[in-house]
Formats: C-alpha cells, sequence, structure tokens
C-alpha cells in the first residue's frame, strides 16, 4: 500500500475525509468532511482567523457568493487565460493534462510553452498514453472553471469562483467606502472555490471543490515601503527562495536585508510566523 493510500484509508476510517457521493460510485476530486475532519477543519479556520485579522485594526472578514456573473471574470482574464493545456488519446480517449505529462517524462518545468510546442515536444519525444500505450491527439486547451445557468426564460450565465480572490475584489470599492475610506485595508473570507480540474489526483491535492483562507490587502502605492510595526520582525530570518538563486533553493534571510518594500516584507514574516510558530510546521518542510 502507498503513502497516500495509507493516508486515505486512515482519513476515512477515522472520520476526517472520504470522497463525497461514495455510496453512489463518488465524483473525482470531491470530498466530505466527517465528524473529526469538520473539527480540525474549523480548528485551522478559527487559528487562521485569530491570527491574521488581528494584524491590523482595519482588516475585516466578510463572506461572499460562490456563484459569480460572467462579467467578473471576463474583467479579470479568467474567461481567457483560467485554461489548462490538454492532451487526449487517439484511441482510449484518456485525457492527461500536457504540460504535466511531458514534465515527468522531461523531467523539465514547461508550463510557459504554446498547446503547438506541446503538441511537438509529445511527438519528438515519443510521449504516448500510459493506458493504452497509443499516440496523443494535437494539444487543446480547457477553461476550468464551472458554468452555470440561472434563471427561466432569459437566462443569466455565470460561474463558480475558481478562487476567493474575487470576493474581496468585487467588494472593495463597497468596503471602502463603509470602512470610511481608511487604508490598508484588508478584506478576509474563508470559503469555497471550484475548478474542473483536468486530473484530480492524491487525495487532497488538485481537488475540483475546495476551501481558501486568504487576506486580500488593499494599500497606498506610496507607502509601501512603510510599515508602523517593522521593528518587531527585521531581525527574523525568513526562508525565501530569491529569483537569482532558485538552484540553491530555500535560503535564511533576515527580514531586514531583504530588498523588498517593507509593508510586504512585514506580511512576508507574518505568514512565516504562522506557519513556524503557531501551527508548528517543520522549517525543513516548508
Amino acid at each position: 500500500m502507498t503513502s497516500f493510500e495509507t493516508i486515505t484509508t486512515f482519513c476515512k476510517k477515522k472520520g476526517f475525509m472520504y470522497p463525497s457521493s461514495d455510496i453512489y460510485g463518488g465524483l473525482a476530486g470531491i470530498y466530505d468532511y466527517g465528524h473529526l475532519g469538520t473539527l480540525l477543519k474549523r480548528n485551522f479556520e478559527n487559528t487562521w482567523r485569530t491570527f491574521f485579522l488581528n494584524l491590523h485594526h482595519n482588516y475585516y472578514e466578510i463572506e461572499t457568493a460562490n456563484v459569480m456573473h460572467e462579467n467578473v471574470f471576463r474583467a479579470s482574464g479568467h474567461l481567457e487565460n483560467f485554461i489548462d493545456p490538454i492532451a487526449k488519446c487517439s484511441k482510449c480517449g484518456n485525457i492527461e493534462r500536457a504540460d504535466h505529462l511531458v514534465e515527468k517524462e522531461l523531467k523539465k518545468r514547461v508550463e510557459e510553452l504554446t498547446p503547438g510546442e506541446l503538441t511537438s515536444l509529445i511527438k519528438k519525444h515519443n510521449i504516448t498514453c500510459h493506458k493504452c500505450h497509443k499516440a496523443f491527439e494535437p494539444v487543446t486547451v480547457l477553461n476550468m472553471m464551472f458554468p452555470v445557468i440561472m434563471g427561466v426564460g432569459k437566462q443569466t450565465r455565470a460561474y463558480l469562483r475558481p478562487e476567493t480572490a474575487q470576493g474581496p475584489y468585487v467588494n472593495f470599492k463597497t468596503q471602502f467606502e463603509l470602512q470610511r475610506k481608511k487604508l490598508p485595508l484588508g478584506l478576509a473570507l474563508i470559503g469555497r472555490a471550484y475548478r474542473n480540474e483536468i486530473s484530480p489526483r492524491h487525495f487532497t491535492l488538485r481537488q475540483r471543490e475546495f476551501t481558501q483562507s486568504e487576506l486580500q490587502i488593499f494599500f497606498d502605492p506610496d507607502t509601501i515601503d512603510e510599515h508602523p510595526d517593522f521593528n518587531s520582525i527585521k531581525n527574523k530570518k525568513l526562508n525565501v527562495v530569491l529569483v537569482g538563486d532558485r538552484r540553491d533553493g530555500v535560503k535564511e534571510v533576515k527580514a531586514s536585508d531583504l530588498n523588498f518594500p517593507k509593508f510586504y516584507v512585514y506580511h512576508l514574516a507574518k505568514i512565516q510566523e504562522f506557519y513556524f510558530d503557531v501551527l508548528k510546521v517543520d522549517k525543513k518542510k516548508f
């Protein structure tokens, strides 16, 4: 039994998580939380709320709709750009995410390649379907959002949000006015997001329905190199991977030595404080 099979079996037996609609065949990439899983999830959410909402007196939690107007995603670019490349087997119809297929075979990142370039690589290296070993059709793309048709008669096209960020963004103007136009303004949200993953796998990784917790912080760009509490974190050692040193991996760098705006570095330090000091995550695994 693999480590993932061991984990999934344990979580189901103990009441943490298991496939949704399981008695009717289940749905790939969608899970239900059992009695212990729900308690664990709520504990995490409440710990997250307590920590991040107390970073500033002008940070608030909101709750927004899961279904949003099509124009939200037209404006954000999701209709055009929230896509994954797919490779379909010419014989058995098996569908794989094309960039992951090539990365697994060539052992290098190819996320930035176009469908045409991915098709060329698949042909050049004779990458075939792992199920029937036949050739793949040319790579195409799939928009990962779930569409929703609302109403009767004159219908409105909407989408399940692919990430919770859209909620704070579309609520910013209203909330900014309600909070007397004070910056910085933090809008936190814990809620569901939905993505039509091509090949959901590995239990809780790459799910089609999942919970996100995030804090969107709106600030005055003229004051991005300021933070009133920066001195409290300036000597903290932070785990970072700098763009010029990617081959060297993670390094520990003192916050004050990072060449980034202080407002950004302060929140970077607080995020790591949450994982290392509050959740007690091993730094070596971060």
